[in-house]
């Protein structure tokens, strides 16, 4: 029997999943009512945010982690997202219910740092 991952080994899991351009990984992640406030994008479920990602995938890329907090239900990252030619700094907050993530608070800095 497999042992159910930590709320930050899927805050990690969904930064892989990501970077890969894995949906299908992703969508294993995720409470239905999912939701996702971030600068350019607001998202009210998990079908609406994953669909969206099908509509536009994000580019298979690498991440570069400066930092990782957690508490009880919270997992906070920090990281460097590496796409070619492209750094954006990212802090991401993840909530988590059932050891799902239910929430997702992304900020990130417009600006490409390269």
């Amino acid at each position: 029997m497999n042992k159910p991952m930590t709320n930050r080994e899927t805050a990690l899991e969904y930064l892989r999943y990501f970077c890969a351009g894995d949906i299908d990984g992703l969508s294993r992640l995720f409470t239905a009512d999912l939701i996702l406030d971030g600068p350019f994008h607001q998202f009210s479920s998990a079908e609406e945010y994953l669909q969206s990602l099908r509509n536009t995938p994000p580019e298979t890329s690498n991440y570069n982690l400066l930092s990782i907090t957690d508490s009880d239900d919270e997992v906070a990252l920090f990281y460097d997202y590496l796409k070619p030619h492209q750094r954006v700094r990212i802090a991401q907050c993840f909530r988590f219910r059932q050891q799902q993530i239910s929430e997702i608070l992304l900020i990130f800095d417009t600006r490409s740092i390269t």
